[in-house]
């Protein structure tokens, strides 16, 4: 056969061959010494989920399984698939979640979501999906890790889509969450709510897309779905408007469908993902734990009692390489907010130079630090997920000004786990994970 008559796509094979199996024997040989490690440091009776492929994941898995009692082993952790071939509430909870959700995507979105099913896209966790948010299972890991249980408080003063409240509650541990933007705090109030949905509603009440467009299209819709006054009523208009302003934010990305065909697209997966999840026999209603947001609250000025949380983890927001106020534009001026007036709210936006913005972010970082220290109990442990876009800061690292602002306030630096960030390649390669404990 003549090279010439080869497809296009065979042709770009053929000429990085060597680098495509260049880069199958790396893989390969990852995976050689990861299967190492674990049989090295697990017990011949222990599987992992098939999601756990990472370093970073295998040192936590490993804590986790350290820490945690045996007793409740299989009930709590993140990382075990099975133990003598019992499985773990995780791996039954959430391996059949996404089962048809993603059919009508594309191959490379199905195969995100697959693959994902045990670290990020499990529970309300998938509704909505926010740029540089942390893994839901790497929470839980965290959690099991630090010895925090039902009883005791999680704070997020940045909490963004709420990611450690949602996983908190799912834990049955109660949760506060903190975030100067309105969208933030509609999307956590959101997602937990949905956690708590009568499925009766879903079959007695047929969701009509098209009525729902109608109401969300004449504005002011948060104070209009709050005078309805049945609660299980505005969970499921909560959530509808939710998916409406997913749908809004991704038609301004797309040429060949309008918001309404999104909507209705968008609106179908939210309202599957939820059946599916609250329909699972594993899951029980009774044991969520309580999120309360604190809209009175900013992470520069955290009002709660002192000495009050058992845990604080939260990721600060990655201004440096994401415009978080830019990349919700228009959800936020849908929903009336000025996004000028957020902008000089948010930590790391501040200022117009590099200059200004590093220096603003250092005092910012420096004050909320001091602030976590002042409602976090002695003895008790605060975890910050970090990453340093050094080409946008010059080269300084973020996190170094940070561990010192922590000692400074009585959080000594106990723990640090390095781990590399697969969506923000472009930007940032790593974050770390910095484990403080309050004196």
């Amino acid at each position: 056969m003549s090279w010439k008559v080869l497809p296009r796509n065979w042709l770009i094979i053929l000429k990085y061959r060597k680098l495509i199996w260049g880069n199958f024997y790396k893989i390969m040989n990852h995976l050689v010494k990861i299967k190492s490690v674990i049989n090295k440091v697990f017990d011949d009776n222990i599987e992992l989920l098939p999601s756990v492929n990472e370093l970073f994941e295998l040192e936590l898995a490993y804590l986790e399984y350290k820490c945690l009692p045996q007793e409740s082993l299989l009930e709590r952790t993140a990382y075990i698939k099975s133990i003598n071939n019992q499985f773990s509430k995780h791996y039954l909870l959430y391996s059949r979640q996404s089962e048809g959700l993603h059919d009508n995507r594309s191959l490379l979105t199905q195969t995100y979501f697959e693959e994902g099913q045990f670290s990020t896209g499990y529970a309300t966790h998938g509704l909505f999906p926010y740029r540089g948010k942390f893994h839901p299972q790497l929470i839980k890991g965290l959690i099991n890790i630090l010895g925090i249980d039902s009883g005791e408080l999680i704070l997020d003063p940045m909490a963004g889509s709420g990611t450690t409240n949602i996983e908190a509650a799912l834990m049955g541990i109660d949760s506060y969450a903190i975030d100067v933007s309105p969208f933030c705090q509609f999307m956590i109030k959101t997602k937990y709510q949905a956690l708590t949905i009568d499925l009766n509603l879903f079959k007695n009440s047929p969701v009509n897309a098209q009525k729902f467009f109608t109401y969300f299209k004449k504005g002011n819709v948060i104070e209009r779905i709050e005078k309805i006054g049945d609660p299980d009523k505005i969970k499921i208009y909560n959530l509808a408007f939710l998916a409406y302003l997913d749908a809004l934010g991704y038609s301004k990305r797309v040429i060949k469908s309008n918001h309404e065909q999104l909507f209705e697209k968008v609106l179908h997966r939210y309202i599957e993902t939820i059946k599916s999840f609250l329909a699972n026999p594993y899951y029980n209603l009774n044991n969520i734990g309580k999120l309360e947001i604190l809209h009175n609250s900013e992470a520069l000025q955290i009002k709660i009692e002192n000495d009050s949380v058992d845990c604080v983890i939260t990721s600060p927001p990655y201004s440096f390489a994401i415009d978080y106020v830019e990349n919700d534009r228009e959800q936020l001026e849908f929903l009336g907010y000025n996004t000028k007036e957020l902008k000089n709210k948010l930590i790391g936006l501040k200022g117009r130079t590099k200059k200004e913005k590093l220096e603003n972010y250092f005092a910012d970082m420096d004050k909320f630090c001091s602030e976590v220290s002042k409602v976090l109990k002695k003895g008790r442990f605060f975890v910050i997920i970090i990453g340093s876009n050094t080409n946008q800061t010059g080269g300084i690292r973020l996190e170094e000004t940070i561990i010192n602002s922590s000692e400074k306030y009585n959080m000594p630096l106990i723990k640090t786990i390095l781990k590399p960030i697969k969506g923000m390649r472009n930007t940032m390669k790593n974050e770390y994970i910095l484990i403080f404990e309050r004196h």
